[in-house]
């Protein structure tokens, strides 16, 4: 199987203490780890739901 994900930069404003809480929430220290956790966690349960 050929995997064909393409990397794509996106940015966000959020406010910081969303952040902090996300940081605390992912147990991640960095936020672009945070967010990407957090992303990838929301579309596995959207995932699992629809099938």
């Amino acid at each position: 199987m050929v995997n064909n994900m393409r990397i794509v930069h996106v940015q966000s404003v959020l406010p910081e203490e969303d952040i902090i809480a996300l940081k605390l929430k992912t147990g991640e220290s960095s936020t672009k780890d945070a967010i990407s956790k957090a992303v990838y966690y929301y579309l596995d349960e959207k995932i699992e739901k629809y099938q």
